[in-house]
């Protein structure tokens, strides 16, 4: 009960735009995992590659991005599906389309104690914002979704 409490507090303290940018990434999230589940891949990458294009790029400030990135991530957690790093950074780079060099970038750990663990994430100019990892954690990148 508290923790209900807690998810109603801080939507209603969300501003109007707060609160259409999570319902977008909810919206994105499923979308996204359904997708990822009934098509195949190579079909999945053309339709994404077809809803992600633009003709037009801008700069976003540095807060909606950061409150992007925080409604992915929310989203992610409390909707009743299986959402990790990839439909995580797929509905980030989504919403996030206009934003200049940003990428989702895919890599598998380098760990050979480990087996084999893949992880996604999004840059924007080299620097992650979204599927950090700890620095304990080494990842080769292998593949860069632009």
């Amino acid at each position: 009960m508290a923790t209900f409490k807690h998810h109603i507090t801080k939507w209603n303290s969300l501003s109007r735009e707060g609160k259409a940018i999570f319902l977008k990434a909810a919206v994105s999230l499923v979308f996204i995992k359904t997708a990822l589940v009934i098509l195949p891949f190579g079909t999945f990458r053309k339709l994404f590659h077809w809803l992600c294009e633009t003709r037009s790029t801008r700069e976003i400030a540095q807060k909606r991005i950061d409150l992007t990135v925080w409604a992915v991530d929310t989203a992610a957690n409390l909707l009743p599906l299986e959402l990790l790093c990839l439909p995580r950074a797929l509905a980030t780079k989504y919403l996030l389309r206009k934003v200049p060099a940003l990428t989702l970038e895919i890599g598998i750990e380098v760990n050979p104690a480990k087996q084999f663990e893949a992880h996604a994430w999004v840059e924007k100019n080299g620097a992650v914002i979204m599927g950090n990892w700890p620095e304990s954690v080494l990842y080769q990148r292998i593949w860069v979704w632009k």
